[in-house]
Order: structure tokens, then C-alpha cells, then sequence
């Protein structure tokens, strides 16, 4: 059943990114990736998102003011200029940052789409000491254009804190 679960977004996924390539062709170049899309590529994402500077995340992503990049919070960007403002502010309560890409981590690819599944553990620390453990889920799509593979669609989340047991009613 898994399985048929995971065919069914990655259907979904081609689906929502080809609706986006009419759009894509018409934007400004971004630089990407030039080669195919691997597990070290991710870690090379969630190490420049671990930096803390959006801008070190730019190259990988499209800036189609259109496209939907879903986070912990808020709940949507919209655009690789919201994507980047919102990361940016979240950023400025945290002293440091770890994320690494699990062994788990699937790439497919189907002529200029490609999409992406892992997990990441990792920490943050914020600015008042605080530490919180990273137990994410990670996907992306990425697409192919004149300037190499770029991601279109990101979906990165945490799940919520197991619920604590209820008392027995004896």
C-alpha cells in the first residue's frame, strides 16, 4: 500500500510541475545544477539552507513568482522572493543550524522533471541556547531548463510531537 501511496504523489508531482513548465519557460535564467540529481546534490541544499543565508539556496531554485514552496511555517511561500524574505526572518532567532540528508533518499527523473524524497535529521539552536531536534520529511521537483536542473516545488516538514498517552479509565 506504501508503495502505491508514493506512485500516486510522484504523479502528482509530475502533474502540478508540468503545469508549471509553460510558465518556467518564460522566466529568467537561474543557474541549477548542472548534472543529475543525487544525494549529494540534496546535501548540498540542505547544507546551503543550513548556512542561513537564502542566498546560498538561490542557485538551486526557480524564480517563477508563481510557483509554492511549502516549509515548517508559515504554511506557503509563494515565489523565491517571499521563500527567501520568510527563511531569512526565521533565521535571525536561530545562533546555528545542522541538516543531513538521510540515507533514505530517492531521485527520480522522467525526461526534464525529477522529483525527490528523504529524510533530514539535523538540529537548530536558537540565539537563546535552546535546542531542537531536526526529524524532517523532505521532497522536491525539480526541472531541467537551459541552465541545468532547478527545483520548482519544495515541501519541507517536521511531525507533530508524539501525542502523550492517555490515562486508562479503570
Amino acid at each position: 500500500m506504501g508503495r502505491r501511496v508514493l506512485i500516486a504523489l510522484a504523479a502528482c508531482a509530475v502533474a502540478v510541475a508540468g503545469g508549471v513548465t509553460i510558465r518556467a519557460q518564460r522566466s529568467s535564467a537561474t543557474p541549477g545544477v548542472a548534472g543529475p540529481i543525487d544525494k549529494a546534490v540534496l546535501q548540498r541544499v540542505v547544507s546551503a539552507w543550513a548556512s542561513m543565508d537564502a542566498a546560498r539556496a538561490a542557485p538551486f531554485y526557480a524564480r517563477d513568482s508563481g510557483l509554492v514552496f511549502y516549509d515548517v511555517a508559515p504554511r506557503k511561500y509563494t515565489g523565491w522572493t517571499e521563500y527567501a524574505k520568510g527563511t531569512t526572518e526565521m533565521f535571525k532567532g536561530l545562533k546555528s543550524l545542522t541538516m543531513t540528508v538521510a540515507d533514505d533518499a530517492q531521485v527520480h527523473a522522467a525526461s526534464n522533471l525529477a522529483w525527490a524524497a528523504a529524510t533530514v535529521d539535523g538540529e537548530m539552536v536558537a540565539k537563546d541556547g535552546t535546542r531542537t531536534k531536526i526529524d524532517a520529511r523532505w521532497s522536491t521537483v525539480w526541472e531541467k531548463r537551459q541552465s541545468g536542473w532547478v527545483i520548482v516545488h519544495d515541501h519541507f516538514s517536521m511531525p507533530l510531537p508524539d501525542a502523550a498517552p492517555k490515562p486508562s479509565r479503570d
